[in-house]
């Protein structure tokens, strides 16, 4: 049996981060289920929303815990939808429960399913590995109807255990440009690598999004720079991932001018690579991929064992060795003509977002 608790109050939101983190590490989530993730995003997002974090505890403790929110509109309809805390910017998402708990996840569904408060449920980026899905198809009722569609595709790399182990299994090709691209850098310039501390944390994270502007500008695409809430969410995170050691921003420097930054975390066994920027005058010389390798000799040298390159079907990841898998979305509705609406505009704006990213990529 468990004890559900649901959590409107941002007092009682803080006041779990102890358990929350402790049970996101047990149960090997990734850095998106982090207490401080969930705790900027509101912070930076949750005005318009109400809070809805629902708790399985047991004998033993906190099980498992469902960090949601409710929207009170939707494209301006008055329809209140749930969804997980960091939709938006997020590249996984998903309850968190400690291992073998289906129970307890199976319990959270049970009483959020229960509730009249929402027209519809609507959870973005579940991994492919996550068992939530099927939780929830057996927690669908009668007189619900679910459905789960296909999101968004994600590419990691397990990690060797050294970096020449690493290197030689990529391609003959690719393994003699990422040793060149570092010699001639050396031979030409003098550059030097650091890692961002939280002395210097805010003024890199601005370095960083000036560099990560600039390279979009040069491909007259849409960057995380356009989003002012966006910037104020990741510069509040860096500064409290890098007071618990999880954060890792690189920048890269030549003869004292930083020519590209790279915005990473690294949590539970993993490299996470978010995001990163350059000079476009310096994009010849492959400032970006000279990170990248940085990085993860860096991480084989933490003992990580796994190299995540995150969302998206760019090219490069699987240079790299990268293998895809991919995040699922799951809608669920009520029986009845106004929850039907918003399940077919849910799946609707699914369609049209996924064929606008593909656009995006092959541009």
């Amino acid at each position: 049996m468990f004890a559900i608790e649901i959590i409107t109050d941002l007092e009682d939101f803080k006041a779990l981060k102890e358990e929350w983190n402790a049970l996101a590490a047990e149960a090997g989530m990734s850095v998106f289920q982090t207490w401080q993730w969930s705790w900027h995003w509101w912070r930076e997002n949750g005005k318009g929303k109400k809070l809805l974090i629902i708790a399985a505890r047991d004998a033993s403790g906190l099980a498992a815990l469902a960090p949601l929110y409710i929207t009170s509109t939707f494209f301006a309809l008055p329809l209140k939808i749930v969804s997980f805390i960091g939709t938006e910017g997020t590249d996984y998402l998903d309850v968190i429960a400690a291992t073998a708990r289906d129970d307890a996840v199976s319990a959270i569904f049970k009483e959020l399913l229960s509730l009249s408060m929402w027209d519809a449920v609507d959870l973005h980026q579940i991994p492919q590995s996550s068992q939530t899905c099927e939780i929830v198809r057996l927690a669908v009722a009668d007189n619900l109807n679910g459905e789960v569609l296909a999101q968004d595709k994600s590419y990691t790399r397990a990690l060797d255990s050294t970096w020449e182990v690493f290197l030689a299994g990529l391609s003959k090709k690719f393994r003699t440009n990422v040793r060149y691209y570092r010699r001639r850098l050396e031979r030409d310039y003098s550059p030097v690598i650091r890692q961002s501390d939280c002395e210097s944390v805010t003024e890199d994270m601005r370095l960083f999004f000036k560099l990560h502007r600039k390279r979009f500008l040069s491909k007259k695409k849409p960057g995380a720079y356009l989003n002012p809430k966006f910037r104020r969410f990741h510069s509040e995170l860096a500064r409290d991932l890098c007071e618990t050691g999880w954060l890792r921003l690189y920048i890269l420097e030549v003869d004292g001018k930083p020519v590209a930054a790279m915005y990473g975390f690294a949590f539970g066994g993993s490299f996470y690579y978010y995001l990163g920027g350059f000079e476009p005058d310096w994009g010849s010389l492959n400032v970006s991929t000279i990170l990248i390798a940085q990085s993860i000799e860096d991480a084989i040298g933490e003992g990580l064992a796994r190299y995540d390159f995150l969302r998206g079907d760019e090219p490069y990841k699987q240079k790299w060795g990268a293998v895809a898998s991919g995040n699922r979305r799951v809608i669920i509705g009520r029986a009845g003509t106004k929850s039907g609406v918003v399940k077919k505009m849910l799946a609707m704006e699914n369609d049209v977002t996924k064929k606008a990213k593909e656009i995006m990529e092959k541009a």
